[in-house]
C-alpha cells in the first residue's frame, strides 16, 4: 500500500552558490558517481538508459537474439504476434526498443511505432495494426492503432497490449460494420507528448494518463494496470479507460499558449505535464484513481523568474523544445537546465555560436522552491573536450541523469548525419564520455551484415531522448545486446575516420589543382 502523502522539508540542503564548481549536496550521500558506475572488476555498467523514441523494426527472429530482454509473444488488435526486446547501450550512447513482427512487410507510408514514455521497470510504445481488408488495406489513415506496456517486473519481461478507448468517440455505422476490428476514427485521439506512465505499488502495477483537453473542461484519461494476486493463478486482470474530470488551480498556467514538452514521473505517485516555458501541472495519479473522488484540482509550478523571461522561439513546431529540459532523478529531485543564447563579450565577438547553460533544481514539489545551481558559458563548456575531435557547436536536448544529479548528457550535430551524445559532469567540469548516434536504419545493416541500402524510415536531426530505469530489473548476464551495441559503436567510429580522412584528401587535391592553375596562369 502507499504511503499517505506528508508535507515535508526539502531531503536535500540547498546549493551553497551559484558555481557548479562547489560540491553538490545531491552526491554527499551514497556512492560516488564512479563507485556506482562500476561492476565487479571495474567494467563499468549503465546506471540508466538514454532510450531513443525510434523503435526499430527487426528482421530478425526474436528468439535470435538470445538476450534476457526479450519479451513473451503478444499480439496486436488484428491478431498478430508481436515481441519486444531492447538494445542495451552505455550511457551516453542511445538504446533502442526493437520489435519482432513476423509476416508481411508493413505498406509503405505506414507511421512507423515510437516509444511514448518509460518508468521504472516499464516502457509504453505505440504501433500501428495494419488492417487486412482489402478495402482498407491501403489506406494508413483508418489502421487502428496499438498502445503496449512492456515490462521488466517478472522474468522474462512482459508484454501487455493495453485495450482500446472508444470514450468519447462517435463512430458512424459504415465504420462499424465494415472495419474489422476496428479503425483509428472509432478511436479516443490520444497525442504521445500528452501521455505519461507510472509504475506503483509492489506487485508491478502501472498507470497510463492522457491529458486529453486543457480548456475549457481539463479531463484525464486513464488507465490503471491491476497486478494479479500472487497464487491467484491469473495472468491478467481485466483493465478499461475512464475519463477523470480535474480543475486548473486558480493561479495557474496560460492554458492558451501550453504546451507539453514532458511528462515526468515523481515520486511513484505523481504524473507532471511541463511546458518548458512556464511551469509543471502535477497530478496525484493514485488519487486520480480512485473512483470515489469525482474531480481533483491540479498542482501548479512555475518555472524560476529567470527562466520565465524568455520565450519560446518556434512557436508553430511541433517537437520538444531543444533549448530546455525538465527532468526528474530517482529521488524526486526536479531538474531544469537552460541553455540560451549569448555569452561574455569576449566570447560573443569570438564565435556567433556564443551560448550559456544554467541549471535549477527543485527538491520538493510541495514548497515550490527553485535553487540555482549555477551557470557555464561556450569557452568552458568547449574546454571540457580536452583536444577531443568534437563539434564545437551550441548544445542541444539536455537530459539529466536519473541517479547522478550532477551529470548531463547533449546532444552535438556535427553534420546533418552525424551527431554525438556527450556526458558531462557539471559540477567537476569533467567530460565524462561521448558516442555517436547510431540511426535507426543503420541496426539493420549490423544485422545483415552489410549496407542494405533501405530507405530511412526515420530520419534524425535531433529529438530528446527518454531515461530508463529498465535493464536494472534484469539480470546483467542476460544481456547479450550490449555487446552488439559497442560494435555498432566502433563501426560507426571507423567509418567516420574514414570519411574525414577522404574528405581531407579530397580537400588537398583540390588545393594541389588550384595552385597548379595559378602557376601556368603566371
Amino acid at each position: 500500500m502507499e504511503e499517505p502523502i506528508r508535507r515535508r522539508e526539502p531531503d536535500w540542503p540547498a546549493p551553497r552558490g551559484a558555481a557548479w564548481r562547489e560540491p553538490s549536496p545531491a552526491c554527499t550521500h551514497g556512492p560516488s558517481w564512479r563507485e556506482s558506475s562500476l561492476g565487479a572488476g571495474g567494467t563499468r555498467r549503465p546506471s540508466c538508459l538514454l532510450l531513443d523514441r525510434f523503435v526499430h523494426r527487426s528482421s530478425r527472429d526474436a528468439e535470435d537474439e538470445g538476450d534476457g530482454t526479450t519479451s513473451v509473444t503478444s499480439y496486436t488488435c488484428v491478431g498478430r504476434p508481436i515481441r519486444s526486446s531492447l538494445r542495451v547501450a552505455d550511457s551516453p550512447a542511445v538504446s533502442r526498443l526493437y520489435l519482432h513482427l513476423p509476416g508481411s512487410p508493413e505498406p509503405p507510408g505506414m507511421e512507423e511505432p515510437s516509444v511514448i514514455a518509460a518508468h521504472r521497470h516499464s516502457i509504453l510504445f505505440k504501433v500501428v495494426a495494419p488492417l487486412e481488408h482489402p478495402w482498407w488495406c491501403n489506406d494508413t489513415f483508418r489502421f487502428p492503432f496499438d498502445l503496449f506496456v512492456y515490462s521488466a517486473f517478472s522474468s522474462p519481461p512482459s508484454l501487455h497490449r493495453l485495450p482500446a478507448c472508444f470514450i468519447g468517440v462517435v463512430s458512424t455505422p459504415h465504420e462499424v460494420e465494415f472495419i474489422k476490428p476496428y479503425g483509428r476514427q472509432q478511436q479516443r485521439p490520444m497525442l504521445a507528448e500528452e501521455m505519461g506512465l507510472l509504475c506503483h505499488g509492489s506487485n508491478g502495477e502501472f498507470t497510463v494518463a492522457d491529458f486529453t483537453h486543457f480548456a475549457p473542461d481539463p479531463e484525464l484519461c486513464l488507465l490503471h494496470y491491476h497486478a494479479p494476486a500472487p497464487g491467484s493463478g491469473k495472468e491478467n486482470i481485466e483493465t478499461q479507460w475512464r475519463v477523470k474530470k480535474v480543475r486548473l488551480p486558480p493561479m495557474g498556467p496560460d492554458v492558451c499558449s501550453w504546451r507539453t514538452d514532458a511528462v515526468i514521473p515523481i515520486n511513484g505517485r505523481f504524473l507532471c505535464w511541463v511546458d518548458y516555458y512556464q511551469g509543471i501541472l502535477a497530478v496525484d495519479i493514485l488519487l486520480a484513481n480512485d473512483e470515489s473522488i469525482p474531480d481533483q484540482q491540479l498542482r501548479y509550478i512555475p518555472l524560476p523568474e529567470e527562466a520565465l523571461r524568455s520565450r519560446r522561439t518556434d512557436t508553430n513546431g511541433d517537437s520538444t523544445d531543444p533549448a530546455r529540459c525538465v527532468c526528474v532523478t530517482v529521488g524526486g529531485m526536479i531538474k531544469l537546465i537552460c541553455i540560451t543564447n549569448g555569452g561574455t563579450s569576449r566570447v560573443r565577438a569570438a564565435s556567433r555560436s556564443a551560448f550559456t547553460i544554467t541549471s535549477w533544481t527543485l527538491f520538493d514539489i510541495f514548497h515550490r522552491r527553485w535553487h540555482k545551481d549555477g551557470s557555464m558559458e561556450t569557452a568552458e563548456f568547449w574546454g571540457l573536450y580536452g583536444g577531443q575531435s568534437l563539434p564545437r557547436v551550441k548544445p542541444s536536448y539536455p537530459l539529466v541523469s536519473l541517479v547522478h544529479p550532477d551529470v548531463t548528457c547533449f546532444l552535438l550535430e556535427e553534420d546533418q548525419d552525424t551527431f554525438w551524445m556527450i556526458e558531462v559532469n557539471t559540477r567537476d567540469m569533467v567530460l565524462l564520455s561521448s558516442a555517436l548516434y547510431i540511426n535507426e536504419e543503420e541496426e539493420e545493416e549490423q544485422e545483415q551484415g552489410c549496407s542494405t541500402n533501405m530507405d530511412r524510415r526515420n530520419i534524425f536531426d535531433g529529438h530528446s531522448f527518454i531515461p530508463s530505469e529498465f535493464f536494472t530489473y534484469l539480470s546483467k548476464d542476460a544481456i547479450t545486446s550490449r555487446e552488439r551495441s559497442e560494435m555498432m559503436q566502433k563501426a560507426k567510429q571507423l567509418r567516420l575516420v574514414q570519411k574525414k580522412s577522404r574528405a581531407k584528401e579530397a580537400k588537398l587535391k583540390e588545393s594541389l589543382s588550384g595552385l597548379k592553375l595559378s602557376e601556368c596562369n603566371a
